[in-house]
């Protein structure tokens, strides 16, 4: 039970920012995305609604990344701080559902965070994986990817899951959400943009991490600082939105925490502990923080030790 429950937070953090790579076909630029109706996109504008507990969520920040190794999908309510995020590791039109993927190296990934420092609902097989032994645990995952269009850069779908989470004052007992006519009508990007001043610098047991993207996300009470090269692998440090300068220690499940993610399964997430962060400057007005870190990182599932040194970041975040 334990296991599942630290899989399912590790969960949230790979479908926020983090997604897996697969060989495919090119994305499909000859359907009239007009067909299906809506607004426009980008990451401040779109479609993206859900129908939960007899009302419907309506997001008002979106953003979309489609590519031929990926789609993502987050719709944010900024009021709330709640989101969802959907992603898939392929980028062409068809509808998804978790018997299309292995459920260990490529993932279908269902998220639903309610904002505020709540435990957040995740979708999952309920044929192979941790969630198999869950009796009260019903798979419904579908993703429709209707049209992707690279001429106009719109993307349309529609999509339902019913999300779990553990709760109860012991924590064990098994809560589920059902989510239903979802859709999305977004403009999207082939990849995350990140201000470009942006820096982001670490070591990884002794040779140089260069991050291919660089990424500060304000959600939820918390800043998220993310350094990913490539597709997945990231370093990402997790910390509050009014933290200001000195030094915190850095510990896996704490307040100030760090991880070093080298693939999108559980085992391959190395929660910082021990280790430290220190913030040198912190521009809340101005959403920019400036510091330094360094940790260890260990898994629960094997003995193999990441060290990461001399990290420093400067950061705007969003």
């Amino acid at each position: 039970m334990n296991k599942i429950k630290i899989i399912a937070g590790i969960f949230l953090i790979l479908t926020s920012f983090t997604f897996t790579s697969c060989e495919n076909e090119p994305i499909d630029s000859a359907i009239n995305l007009d067909d299906f109706g809506g607004g426009g996109g980008g990451t401040t504008t779109g479609t993206f609604k859900v129908d939960y507990d007899g009302q419907t969520f309506v997001a008002t920040v979106t953003q979309a990344i489609v590519n031929n190794d990926y789609i993502a999908i987050t719709g944010l309510k900024s009021a709330t701080g709640e989101f969802f995020q959907i992603t898939i590791p392929n980028g062409t039109v068809g509808t998804y559902t978790w018997a299309d993927f292995d459920g260990t190296s490529n993932l279908l990934g269902l998220a639903y965070a309610p904002g505020n420092g709540a435990n957040g609902y995740i979708g999952a097989s309920d044929q192979t994986g941790e969630f198999a032994n869950l009796l009260t645990y019903t798979d419904t995952a579908e993703v429709n990817i209707i049209s992707i269009n690279s001429s106009s850069h719109k993307i349309t779908g529609t999509f339902k899951f019913t999300g779990a989470r553990f709760g109860g004052t012991s924590g064990n007992t098994v809560e589920t959400k059902v989510f239903t006519n979802g859709q999305f009508n977004l403009t999207y990007t082939e990849n995350n943009t990140s201000p470009s001043n942006n820096s982001f610098f670490a070591k990884l047991n002794g040779l140089t991490f260069n991050p291919t993207n660089i990424d500060g996300i304000k959600n939820g009470g918390n800043i998220s600082l993310i350094g990913r090269r490539g597709s997945v692998e990231n370093i990402g440090l997790f910390v509050p939105d009014n933290i200001a300068p000195g030094t915190y220690d850095i510990s896996f499940g704490g307040i100030y925490t760090g991880t070093y993610v080298l693939n999108n399964t559980g085992e391959g997430v190395y929660g910082g502990d021990p280790g430290s962060i220190t913030i040198t400057t912190h521009d809340i007005a101005n959403k920019r923080i400036v510091g330094t870190f360094n940790f260890e990182g260990t898994s629960f599932f094997n003995t193999t030790v990441f060290n990461v040194t001399e990290g420093t970041f400067d950061i705007t975040y969003q």
